[in-house]
């Protein structure tokens, strides 16, 4: 019985998390020396059930939080936003350069343009969601050569 009720959680968890649809997931390369970079991805919440972004981890950073770049008085600030970032039902949320992104903090080397790096993301109710970085040139544009 222990072990039905434990496929049938699995189970559950795994449908849940494809709720969330990942697209366009990506990062700027980053010089030598620097261990801050950023990711970018929209996100879909396809279920019928709010979903909340609490952060993220990664085996190659030291933390990854959820920011958000806005004007202040003529000038770009950045401020973590502790609470998360909410996905209603139906919504798609854009992380974005100049907007919300994530921030990767403590790298262990530099992000290479062609590459990719992996991390997953964490939702308050327990569920997690993989995530493929592509890695992109410094400007932002993607390498035309990879598939």
């Amino acid at each position: 019985m222990l072990a039905f009720l434990a496929l049938v959680l699995a189970a559950g968890a795994g449908s849940a998390s494809a709720e969330i649809r990942i697209d366009n997931a990506w990062a700027r390369a980053t010089p030598p020396g620097i261990d801050r970079g950023a990711g970018y991805m929209t996100l879909h919440n396809d279920g019928e059930q709010t979903r909340t972004l609490t952060g993220a981890t990664a085996d190659w950073a030291q933390s990854v939080e959820i920011h958000e770049s806005r004007e202040v008085d003529g000038q770009m600030r950045m401020q973590a936003l502790p609470e998360g970032l909410t996905l209603e039902p139906g919504a798609t949320i854009e992380l974005a350069p100049m907007g919300l992104h994530l921030m990767i903090m403590g790298m262990d080397g530099p992000l290479t343009q062609g590459e990719e790096r992996s991390l997953t993301l964490e939702f308050r109710n327990g569920e997690t969601r993989k995530a493929q970085l592509d890695i992109r040139a410094p400007d932002g544009t993607a390498d035309q050569h990879s598939h």
